[in-house]
């Protein structure tokens, strides 16, 4: 499992303990559509002891990225005219139930920029909101340089 289900509370150490005493007492292991295999058939790291059973996580192949305070999970490239070189993406925040990671509803959108100094990201709930939590996060990091750059034109602008 690549993510854990943050509906677990348990640390690995102890999801492990409890995996291998469970294993001996023949525990079973819940399925999202409801069947139950025994727990001893299955690897710790397909399970998740959530709500006082075990549960067999859903596979999901969604790569999840971090943007801003948020767990998002990306989809398609949204082809969009105007004149900056942000990047936007359908995105959608990672939710989870008790067997693992649901399907994305991407319903935001997640706009990129790459510059000398790395990636940056940001989203909304339109290519608007995206843009301009972007627009502020890049001010936030350039704003010497942009601070610089502006005094420079003005006191050109004030010598003629």
């Amino acid at each position: 499992m690549k993510n854990r289900n943050p509906l677990a509370q348990q640390t690995l150490m102890e999801k492990s303990k409890q995996y291998h005493s469970d294993c001996i007492k023949g525990a079973l292991a819940y399925k999202s559509n409801g069947t139950t295999v025994p727990l001893s058939t299955l690897s710790v790291d397909k399970v998740e002891f959530i709500g006082g059973l075990w549960r067999l996580q859903d596979e999901s192949s969604y790569k999840i990225t971090r943007i801003r305070d948020k767990d998002m999970i990306l989809g398609a490239r949204i082809e969009h005219d105007e004149k900056t070189f942000f990047e936007y993406y359908k995105a959608a925040i990672s939710t989870y139930n008790c067997y693992g990671l649901l399907t994305p509803k991407f319903d935001m959108v997640a706009a990129r920029y790459v510059t000398d100094k790395g990636e940056y990201w940001s989203y909304g709930n339109t290519i608007a909101a995206a843009r301009a939590f972007l627009g502020i996060r890049l001010y936030d990091e350039y704003k010497d340089l942009i601070h610089n750059e502006v005094c420079k034109k003005v006191i050109q602008n004030t010598r003629k």
